[in-house]
């Protein structure tokens, strides 16, 4: 049996979410195929029960005039995470450092991710949540980095840990692994990424020739995933390499960058390749697992309402923390309390929805356009909703919110034409 040594992230998993139920859809006999084929897969349970006591920061309440259903039920939030698996690993491999040696450490993961998918609007968001995360883990009395609360086959503590902190429930748990990852990035032909300068990390293996349109085969796509504290660029101008100071959150912003790119390649190349669509599903059956309520028939009905998604819109969001030494540790704070976290974290709670064009968000009545700052879009909408109300219209039951965040460190530049 493959001993599972220290976790590691590796956001191709939504390929596996979305694209690949979405592939299957195409293929001749997909549902029943799919049906019996899926129903391999590994399982575990995940508790989703309320009987966590949540954080009172984790309470957002961005608006006194907010009136709040539960949310929208059609809406769901899946939690990722990342395995690694030493079969995989080929020591003679020039990108074999971005696996290291890992022997001694027990199981972690690197980073974790929510992605909240809305099929009813035809939307999905990235949550990213940084390793070094200090937080309460839930079941015990300490506090400690989010990533130890992170077991493979058991979703429940890390899953508890982030609605006690955070306030977010999860409906759903993916984790995949090196095996998955290296062969899901194989099964599309690559995924093309756009590159300014020189690019490298010696640690890794990573390197990038010039400004580029770069197609990644797996396991170089691993040394690019994987790149932190060594990832760095020349700079023609300076005669220089420059090197990423911003590490863990730098690698987070290019891993979701790398999600929404493998997406759209799964769906360029799967939707008319039964063959893609078959290497794509032995890899997620060999080594990815999911929680048991997330079935079959579940996947594809995503899958459906999901296939018209543009993966380039996807917004992409981090906790915002601080750095702060407690004891002889150096962990992120996180950084909650300001408006935009408290609308990003409204999104994932269910208590605010993403604004789409013709939405009150993004097209505010003539007496509300001074609203500034984050909440702008809150109480722009506030407004909307009045005025639809004084005029007989049915408001909508939830806020609209559009935050944005700055991503953090050196990420693609935005180029649609690589793809």
């Amino acid at each position: 049996m493959t001993k599972y040594q220290r976790p590691r992230s590796h956001y191709a998993v939504l390929i596996f979410n979305i694209a690949i139920a979405a592939l299957l859809l195409v293929v001749g006999g997909g549902l029943l195929y799919a049906g019996q084929r899926l129903g391999e897969r590994q399982v575990v349970s995940l508790n989703r029960g309320d009987d966590v006591a949540v954080n009172e920061d984790a309470n957002i309440s961005p608006s006194d005039q907010w009136n709040l259903s539960e949310g929208d039920l059609d809406a769901k939030n899946f939690l990722l995470t990342g395995s690694d698996n030493g079969s995989c690993v080929d020591p003679n491999s020039p990108y074999a450092g971005a696996f290291g040696d890992r022997k001694s450490f027990g199981e972690r993961s690197d980073t974790i991710m929510i992605i909240r998918v809305n099929p009813k609007d035809n939307q999905a968001a990235f949550l990213s949540f940084p390793r070094d995360l200090w937080v309460k883990i839930a079941g015990s009395t300490r506090s400690n980095r989010i990533n130890t609360a992170f077991e493979r086959k058991n979703p429940n503590t890390l899953a508890d840990t982030i609605y006690q902190n955070f306030g977010i429930n999860i409906d759903h748990y993916v984790n995949i692994d090196f095996c998955a990852f290296k062969e899901i990035v194989d099964a599309v032909g690559g995924v093309k990424v756009p590159f300014l300068y020189e690019t490298r990390d010696k640690k890794t293996g990573l390197y990038i020739p010039g400004p580029s349109c770069f197609e990644f085969s797996g396991d170089h796509a691993l040394a690019y995933v994987r790149s932190r504290s060594g990832y760095s660029y020349f700079d023609p101008a300076k005669n220089e390499w420059i090197n990423d100071g911003t590490s863990d959150l730098g690698r987070i912003s290019r891993q979701q960058d790398f999600i929404r790119r493998a997406m759209q390649r799964a769906l360029d190349k799967g939707s008319s390749s039964p063959r893609v669509a078959n290497q794509l599903l032995n890899a997620a059956l060999k080594n990815v697992i999911t929680d048991d309520r997330l079935t079959p028939i579940t996947m594809l009905q995503l899958a459906q309402a999901m296939r018209n998604l543009n993966t380039s819109g996807i917004p992409t969001y981090t906790v915002e923390s601080s750095g702060q030494m407690i004891g002889d540790q150096a962990v992120l704070v996180p950084r909650i309390q300001n408006d935009t976290m408290r609308e990003i974290l409204a999104l994932f709670q269910g208590k605010a929805s993403f604004a789409t064009p013709g939405s009150a968000a993004n097209n505010p009545s003539p007496d509300t356009t001074a609203a500034e700052g984050a909440m702008g879009a809150i109480i722009t909408t506030v407004a909307y909703m009045k005025t639809q109300s004084s005029n007989g219209v049915t408001p909508p039951t939830i806020p609209i919110v559009a935050p944005e965040q700055n991503s953090y460190g050196i990420s693609p530049p935005n180029d649609p034409t690589c793809r």
